[in-house]
């Protein structure tokens, strides 16, 4: 059973919401929905990242500045620290997507159901991500001075299933995460039996108990 404490606020509507969750970010690493929809899919985040983990096509120490998620596949531009200098690379589907190449970009993977391309700026490999996927249910690197860590990612999305998710919260609006804690902003949910839930702000730390 995790030690991890957990901290829990609500708002009413979109904006004061963000408010909290920024507030609460201060200067860390985050990803924010670009548009007013309701974000990522929370189900397949978890699955998507241990599989790119498997694969070796995303490392713990990449930063993750942007990322997309379908039915079955997704996309996702990571930083990767080189000898010199980072690189951007997208990782993408080759089959469920328009296929795009890029002017500025050398292609690095070709597989038989992954392409990916490395680019010497972010912001180069951010509009290719975003021509491809068209930015509906991302989570993108912005309004903070640098991405998330692979490994923070992992580690917190882990904590927040081994523990009481918001009831109704099949989706994931923004998150920040460092390396002691995480916090995840998750959109209304409406329920049959006439409960609802308003935006729900989740924080999880490491346990103060020593």
């Amino acid at each position: 059973m995790s030690d991890a404490r957990r901290h829990i606020e609500e708002a009413e509507d979109r904006s004061e919401a963000l408010a909290v969750f920024l507030r609460a970010a201060g200067r860390s690493p985050l990803l924010v929905t670009p548009d007013d929809g309701p974000g990522c899919p929370l189900v397949m985040a978890l699955a998507a990242l241990h599989w790119t983990g498997e694969t070796g096509l995303v490392r713990p120490d990449d930063r993750l500045h942007a990322v997309w998620f379908a039915a079955e596949t997704s996309a996702a531009v990571i930083e990767r620290a080189g000898r010199r200098r980072s690189s951007f690379r997208y990782v993408g589907p080759k089959l469920e997507t328009p296929q795009k190449v890029p002017l500025e970009g050398v292609e690095v993977v070709d597989e038989p159901f992954v392409r990916g391309f490395e680019f010497h700026e972010r912001w180069s490999a951010l509009a290719h991500f975003l021509l491809v996927t068209q930015g509906r249910g991302a989570l993108i690197a912005l309004l903070s001075p640098r991405a998330p860590d692979v490994g923070h990612i992992q580690r917190w999305l882990l904590e927040l299933f081994n523990g009481p998710v918001p009831e109704g919260a099949d989706a994931l609006h923004a998150a920040w995460f460092s390396v002691a804690g995480a916090g995840f902003l998750f959109p209304p949910a409406s329920f049959a039996s006439g409960v609802s839930r308003g935006w729900t702000y989740l924080e999880i730390g490491e346990s103060r108990e020593t």
